[in-house]
């Protein structure tokens, strides 16, 4: 899929989940567009979806994956399974029991529960994270598993991790930023890499947030012109609900190959449900009146 979008110049949306509902969702609208796709469960999706009274990221994040290779196999589409940021002190406690958890299906005869994990460790400094990366990948590459990595920091906020108040330089990645990512993975495995370009989490209006896609071009040729162009990365694009069709189409063409989009499903999912109940409240608001009216009469 990676290699089809590169060649084709364009990017699969990551859609994330938290349900059976939300599954069929992303799964009805990939196979209405015949579009292929990435569907993706955060720490949060998956602790949502184990119940409020267990609250297992791990296990939820298990338990909507199989969910989703049963239910896809209805769709004339690929679906890749991912999981979206896990930060460091998460790792132990969910990215390990999913790796785990693929290593036994292997060894049952069957694929890796997810085709794909992030690990987000754009927490600490470039060095810490790349040594943790760099293990990680190991780990994934024996399992037929991409890893996604990031470097900078995507502003906002997302289960309950706030970058809002980071300095305006860490949202945006360097070129040597690039290049030391791609020299310390590229031997190992194969691998995305979660670039910052001024990209944030959340819905916002267009012009309110500084994008600057030429960040991607600039890092690109930095690695490709050391290391040739079979070295252009797989790149991803995180907050990309709001993002205008020109900063989108920039982006493709820098070698973005997956673009997360969270708050614009949400607010699709959500927005007909609480129009529906503020109409039936209304309604039912007016029978009553009506009701009582007539009774007064």
């Amino acid at each position: 899929m990676l290699d089809a979008a590169q060649k084709g110049g364009y990017a699969y949306p990551a859609i994330n989940v938290t349900s059976l509902t939300t599954i069929n969702g992303a799964l009805k609208a990939f196979s209405e567009s015949k579009s292929d796709g990435i569907i993706q469960v955060s720490t949060g999706g998956g602790e949502f979806a184990s119940g409020t009274a267990v609250k297992d990221a791990a296990f939820g994040a298990i338990v909507l994956a199989e969910a989703c290779h049963l239910l896809a196999e209805k769709h004339d589409v690929l679906i890749a399974l991912h999981t979206d940021h896990c930060h460091p002190e998460k790792v132990e406690g969910f990215l390990k029991p999913l790796l785990q958890a693929s290593r036994e299906r292997i060894a049952a005869g069957k694929g890796p529960l997810f085709q794909s994990h992030m690990f987000d460790g754009s927490v600490v400094d470039l060095k810490e994270n790349l040594t943790i990366s760099k293990e990680l990948l190991k780990e994934c590459a024996e399992l037929g598993i991409i890893l996604e990595v990031e470097a900078g920091c995507v502003g906002g906020e997302e289960d309950g991790h706030d970058t809002s108040g980071l300095p305006i330089e860490k949202l945006y990645t360097t070129p040597e930023d690039m290049l030391e990512v791609y020299e310390a993975l590229s031997g190992i495995g194969r691998f995305m890499f979660a670039a910052t370009f001024g990209n944030v989490h959340g819905s916002y209006k267009p012009g309110s947030v500084k994008l600057k896609p030429s960040i991607l071009k600039d890092g690109q040729k930095a690695v490709t012109d050391k290391h040739g162009s079979g070295a252009e990365m797989d790149l991803v694009f995180h907050g990309g609900s709001g993002t205008s069709s020109e900063d989108l189409q920039e982006t493709l063409d820098y070698g973005v190959v997956k673009m997360n989009i969270d708050t614009d499903t949400q607010y699709a999912f959500t927005r007909p449900i609480v129009t529906h109940i503020c109409a039936e409240h209304r309604g039912r608001a007016q029978d009553r009146r009506r009701s009582r009216q007539q009774e007064t009469l």
